[in-house]
């Protein structure tokens, strides 16, 4: 053999050497990226790019960062991937430029990033459409029905690749449709050996479903192939919290169970800044807001806690509003909104600066807040509920009704929104009425609205109270006591009452109401009927001087 022959095997064999410690570097540091070991697979990228800056590379570090919801670093780290890409082959990192744009909610940017990431796709190539689909999974950037078309889209030629049947699981998982989600990662687990991180996704589906034995067992299972896998122990305690929280009896047995399993978990990430994050996450999931507000202050006040980890901050908002520390909640949160970027805004925000100044009295700023939540998520019909529920109880029924007559336009619209909008409407009217308003036709449609909405909630669910505004509203719109519309309401109103197996107080004074008015329609038409009635009122009411009075001028007639 020749010294060029030798020099050329040679350097074959150290770069095909180099070409598999690169993959297996590769593969360990996404692997810590599975096991939730976030510093050590930050290390290992950082380590991997340092030697060897491929594109590739650089798109799995910046994927880690959006795992972990930091955008900024991500899209720092993909624009590195793109520069480092000599031949312009390796197009994912435009994928992450894209889902970072979504996370920006600018979908005319990410839509422009993806074209150029499929725009020279080959006819076997799928890998693209599964991590496009991927960036509409994200809680940032979530729209489930845009990832099933880009998943469907990848199952051409990627129905083979376990990790596409992962990200489709994860997508149903997150819809709440464990049925699909199980499905698809057992065919996952039936294409490739070892995925630990799946089984965890089905445990925590059976946590969702309340079925916290099977939780348990599918968990342990997987802690007894690999007792260092940490995100098992993460989902055994979220299961062991949930647990309790449906069983409170078990309390004392699940809840040191919960905390055991959570410390093993921090060990076994180092805990390091991001896994003590992450156990903020934990609290939030779990409903333990008192553990969570003292949690996130101690991270915050850590020398571990650095801008990418903002959303703690939030989180001790969240965690103080739900703790009735109102004042604290509204200062961290004021505070956070004023320093995140404010695309990373979200809903949920303004609806915790909202309840904290309800709490606080201060309804106008808490409606304001309340009405950004609802511009910043339109499908949250509840944001609506609540901005109706606090104009009412702050008494400005106009506006009131305005939001609950929003509600009744929505297909899961429900007899309290209806029976609330009438009464909005009974209220606006008694304020014009208060008011000397000249508005008679503003006056006779307000009584108009109330009376539609009393009459729905009336005929839809017998409904007592709503048959006595009906009456009272009917006699708005006709003061005369024969007004056939309103004796029929308050006799629907005697019927239901007297069927009731005991009356309360209210009941006998809403009695008192329809046998007077019921008494009042008779006086000209059926003088004993009219006295029956009276007599009736009277018997309920012996002090009542308008029925007396009543009385004594039939008696004279």
């Amino acid at each position: 053999m020749n010294i060029i022959k030798k020099i050329t095997i040679g350097t074959l064999s150290m770069m095909f050497i180099g070409s598999i410690t690169i993959a297996q570097s590769l593969e360990d540091a996404r692997k810590a990226v599975t096991a939730e070991q976030y510093q050590k697979a930050k290390s290992l990228f950082a380590n991997l790019i340092k030697n060897q800056g491929t594109p590739e590379n650089y798109f799995y570090y910046g994927d880690l960062y959006l795992r972990l919801n930091m955008p900024d670093s991500a899209k720092a780290v993909f624009q590195k991937g793109i520069a480092a890409d000599d031949k312009s082959k390796f197009t994912l990192n435009y994928v992450g430029l894209g889902t970072v744009d979504l996370f920006n909610k600018n979908a005319a940017a990410a839509q422009a990033n993806f074209s150029k990431a499929t725009e020279e796709m080959r006819k076997k190539d799928y890998l693209e459409y599964v991590y496009i689909g991927e960036a509409y999974t994200y809680e940032p950037s979530r729209d489930l029905p845009k990832a099933f078309e880009w998943f469907e889209k990848a199952k051409e030629n990627g129905e083979k690749d376990p990790e596409l049947h992962i990200a489709m699981g994860n997508a149903y998982k997150a819809e709440k449709k464990n049925s699909e989600a199980v499905a698809e990662y057992q065919r996952a687990m039936t294409l490739k050996d070892n995925l630990p991180s799946v089984e965890v996704n089905i445990g925590e589906i059976w946590t969702q479903a309340f079925n916290f034995e099977l939780s348990e067992s599918t968990l342990k299972g997987v802690i007894s192939k690999d007792a260092n896998f940490g995100p098992a122990y993460r989902a055994l305690a979220e299961n062991y919290y949930r647990w309790a929280s449906a069983f409170p009896a078990k309390k004392a047995e699940l809840l040191p169970k919960a905390k055991d399993a959570y410390s093993k978990y921090l060990d076994l990430t180092d805990r390091s800044a991001d896994s003590q994050y992450r156990y903020l996450i934990f609290l939030f999931n779990a409903g333990d807001f008192a553990g969570l507000e003292k949690s996130a202050n101690d991270f915050i006040s850590s020398p571990a806690y650095n801008k990418d980890y903002i959303l703690a901050k939030r989180f001790k908002g969240y965690a103080a509003v739900e703790n009735n520390n109102s004042q604290v909640g509204l200062d961290a949160l004021n505070s956070f909104v004023k320093e995140i970027e404010p695309s990373r805004v979200i809903a949920d925000d303004y609806l915790k600066i909202g309840k904290a100044y309800g709490t606080l009295k201060q309804d106008s700023l808490a409606i304001l807040n309340y009405i950004q939540a609802s511009k910043l998520d339109t499908a949250n019909t509840e944001v609506l509920g609540t901005i109706a529920s606090t104009y009412f109880s702050s008494k400005k029924y106009i506006k009131a009704a305005e939001y609950y007559n929003r509600l009744t336009k929505l297909p899961k619209a429900t007899l309290k929104d209806w029976f609330y909008l009438g009464y909005s409407n009974y209220f606006s009217y008694a304020a014009m009425v208060r008011e000397n308003s000249k508005d008679e036709v503003g006056m006779k449609q307000t009584l108009l609205d109330a009376d539609s909405a009393f009459n729905y909630v009336a005929v839809t669910a017998n409904n007592i109270d709503a048959y006595l505004y009906l009456a009272r509203v009917e006699y708005y719109l006709n003061p005369v006591n024969e007004n056939d519309k309103v004796k029929a309401a308050y006799d629907k109103l005697v019927e239901l009452t007297l069927a009731k197996t005991e009356q309360t107080a209210a009941d006998k004074r809403n009695l008192v109401e329809s046998y007077s008015s019921i008494g009042a329609y008779y006086i000209k038409s059926d003088k004993q009927k009219s006295m029956e009635n009276f007599n009736k009122a009277l018997a309920l009411d012996p002090n009542n001087q308008q029925v007396k009075d009543a009385i004594a001028a039939l008696k004279a007639g």
